[in-house]
């Protein structure tokens, strides 16, 4: 099968930008980061919890939306539900632009609220249009190339967000509005991949008229992919408040630092696939012990450029982690089950947010001589465990493969001509 063919006749390079424009609207959790620290000294009478509650309520609100998204694509279609889960997204996270002297922060929360069912809505369509159009290493430089182009953005939008938080609170929102420019490329050349999950459920339904099962697996993948991804989000959430507590720098320098995540990510997507043939499934223990290392300097930071050295290894780590957990449970799914396990898959990397300002909040009651750093202590223990579970496990998931034909209903995997589009 060529490429132009199961893409509808359009070019392979316009196609993958297509759908990895998606990937850079997917990184809104970062927008309002940066900004914690204004938002507390404007909303002066709301406690920190509830400060940090904006910026995480929107991954509570993602998990179901992206489930019931993820479980529909196959009917509604990919590319509809991409194009309207960012627009809402969009607008709702830049409204409280306009209520610059609002005092209720019940507002804010709604917006993001708003947020959280647009993005939602679009979040399991990038990784789900790529396990479904690619197979093997090709699917695995697709995700990767994901995540680069999700974090890149992530870096655009902590730095514009810092910046415009120096202006005044309610400008870090006008932010959202970048989202616009992926969007065209969208519109413009995302394909539909509607059309193979269909032919793949029909064919499945001709041979034995069986529905296919999400396998059990995936549920292990998820929440593993979950506990190191948590540890990632927070090291970003903190970083404003520690950064103000030490004395170390203001929303602008925060915007910086954060993005030291983001440009650990793309490090991260560019070497994922080497990682994999060296290290195979032990890839798990490896980068579960990254994490847990990053959080040392994060910890003991006496400089910006300190924090940012265990936020760039953080990301390193806990985006392969996650890269590698949603990778292995895409190979275990069958394709007509592919879009429900995105969405899956996705919703736990929303969760990350969500769970993150009550992790912090329980490590500080529990360990309060460390105060905000015991967050980075909790986050460290877990991560360890998991890199002694990434050791004794079995975790093949990463490394089965995918048969072309009947039984997978897949595309070719590796077609020349879609390869030569990443060259």
């Amino acid at each position: 099968m060529q490429a132009t063919d199961k893409f509808n006749g359009k070019s392979p390079v316009l196609v993958i930008i297509g759908i990895l424009a998606i990937f850079c609207t997917m990184s809104e959790f970062t927008i309002l980061t940066p900004s914690i620290a204004a938002f507390a000294a404007h909303f002066q009478n709301t406690d920190m919890t509830t400060i940090m509650l904006a910026n995480s309520i929107t991954g509570i609100v993602s998990v179901p939306v992206s489930i019931a998204s993820g479980a529909v694509l196959h009917r509604i279609g990919f590319r509809p539900a991409a194009i309207v889960g960012i627009v809402i997204m969009t607008l709702s996270g830049a409204f409280p632009f306009l209520m610059p002297d609002m005092t209720d922060y019940t507002l804010v929360i709604g917006s993001r609220i708003g947020v959280g069912i647009g993005l939602g809505i679009m979040f399991p369509v990038g990784a789900a249009s790529i396990i479904a159009f690619f197979d093997g290493e090709m699917r695995t430089r697709l995700l990767g190339l994901g995540m680069v182009c999700q974090f890149v953005f992530s870096i655009l939008y902590t730095i514009v967000a810092g910046n415009l938080t120096e202006i005044a609170w309610n400008y870090s929102f006008l932010t959202y509005l970048i989202a616009f420019v992926p969007l065209v490329a969208i519109i413009l050349f995302m394909p539909e991949a509607k059309g193979i999950v269909a032919a793949d459920r029909a064919a499945q339904a001709s041979r034995n008229q069986v529905k296919e099962k999400v396998p059990h697996g995936i549920w292990g993948y998820a929440v593993y992919g979950l506990m190191v991804w948590i540890g990632l989000v927070t090291v970003q959430l903190l970083c404003s408040t520690v950064l103000s507590e030490r004395a170390l720098g203001d929303s602008s320098i925060a915007g910086l630092i954060i993005s030291c995540c983001g440009v650990g990510i793309i490090v991260s997507s560019i070497i994922l696939p080497y990682m994999v043939r060296l290290l195979k499934k032990y890839i798990f223990a490896f980068c579960a012990a990254l994490v847990a290392i990053g959080m040392i300097p994060c910890f003991l930071a006496d400089s910006a450029i300190m924090y940012g050295v265990g936020v760039f290894i953080i990301g390193i780590g806990g985006s392969s982690f996650f890269n590698a957990s949603q990778n292995a449970a895409g190979n275990i799914t069958p394709v007509s089950r592919v879009p429900f396990v995105s969405g899956v898959m996705t919703s736990m990397m929303n969760l990350g947010p969500f769970f993150a300002p009550y992790m912090y909040a329980a490590s500080a009651a529990a360990i309060p001589a460390f105060g905000q750093s015991s967050a980075f202590l909790t986050c460290g223990v877990v991560c360890a465990v998991c890199a002694v579970l990434g050791l004794v496990l079995p975790l093949k998931g990463l490394m089965m493969k995918r048969d072309d034909g009947a039984d997978a209903g897949l595309p070719v995997a590796e077609d020349e001509t879609a390869a030569a589009a990443l060259e």
